[in-house]
């Protein structure tokens, strides 16, 4: 499926041209000078940013699920990516990094490092009050979701007041970077997150059979050596920080960490982490990758925000999930 739909990436765009011209102009032989530029610096880093943030998406989200024990559990449920809105938008508006204008695949940010460091202090700030909800003792599963609700709300209702106060220019900014669209960056936003998510993906890795110990609970993983505490933290610590590089550079992409550790665990049931984490990184890439393609053909030759589909994807997992938790409750 990833071979297929990276084909139909290349392909895929406002000027289309057959399969054999398309072939030319990515190995640079055709005659097509125009064709060759969008293949190589608009459809390649769509692509490459389409797989990075689906796959980082889905790691954060594989991984949160095992150290919360939450079957819910993903950066946009907990509200870490709108932790991470927030943050942009506080530079944005108060920190000097405004718009400095189109190029040619969206509005760009002028420090770039601000929005993320931004993003990250969000995200983290986020990360921090649910980690402190888990500790409460006797908080249920549900009752985490609701804290991520309240969280995703506060920050809601703090970057709608920084709107507020900012001009039409910042407003237009923000907004457009809490839209999840794959199309605002080129090739550095893409190597980017895409070196991100390949560091925070080994770094979990290195946890994996830590994770398969706390599935058992906390008491077994304790009786086999592992400090529980101190894996929660590290990987909240490295899920924020891999969702603040993606919501940073492509805005709010909701549910994909949610939909790709779901699907893996229900075609490879009782799989070990090393597994999961790999295989959610691939589903959770081409699902977005997919999303993306479909967000470009919708609606042409208007490209819808790739947000918006995964959320018409998303909310009906989490339902069934919030309502097969709560049967299994009673």
């Amino acid at each position: 499926m990833l071979f297929l739909l990276i084909l139909a990436g290349l392909k895929n765009g406002a000027e289309q041209r057959s399969w054999a011209e398309t072939a030319y102009a990515f190995f640079g032989s055709g005659e097509d000078a125009d064709l060759e530029y969008f293949i190589r610096y608009l459809r390649l880093p769509r692509i490459v940013a389409a797989f990075s943030v689906g796959a980082c998406l889905a790691v954060c989200g594989a991984v949160l699920q095992t150290v919360l024990k939450n079957a819910l559990a993903s950066p946009f449920t907990l509200g870490l990516s709108q932790g991470a809105a927030f943050g942009v938008t506080f530079a944005i508006t108060l920190m000097g990094a405004g718009m400095i204008g189109n190029t040619g695949s969206g509005v760009m940010i002028s420090s770039i490092s601000a929005a993320v460091l931004c993003a990250f202090i969000g995200s983290l700030t986020a990360a921090a009050v649910i980690m402190g909800f888990s500790f409460v003792r006797g908080m249920t599963p549900q009752g985490l979701i609701l804290a991520g609700v309240a969280v995703s709300a506060f920050f809601g209702a703090c970057t709608m007041l920084l709107q507020f106060f900012a001009t039409d220019t910042q407003v237009a900014a923000s907004l457009f970077w809490t839209f999840g669209d794959i199309g605002k960056g080129g090739w550095r936003e893409a190597l980017t997150v895409l070196s991100v998510t390949a560091l925070g993906t080994l770094a979990v890795l290195r946890y994996s059979w830590d994770y398969n110990a706390i599935i058992w609970g906390d008491l077994y993983a304790a009786g086999l050596g592992v400090s529980v505490k101190k894996i929660r933290i590290y990987t909240i610590i490295i899920t924020s920080v891999m969702a603040a590089f993606a919501t940073a550079f492509y805005g709010v992409i909701g549910f994909v960490g949610l939909i790709a550790p779901h699907t893996v665990r229900l075609i490879f049931r009782h799989t070990g982490h090393v597994f999961l984490i790999t295989a959610s990184a691939v589903t959770g890439g081409v699902f977005l990758l997919g999303a993306d393609i479909l967000a470009q053909k919708a609606a042409a030759p208007l490209v819808l925000p790739v947000g918006v589909l995964t959320s018409f994807a998303g909310v009906p997992l989490f339902l069934y999930l919030l309502i097969r938790r709560s049967v299994k409750n009673d």
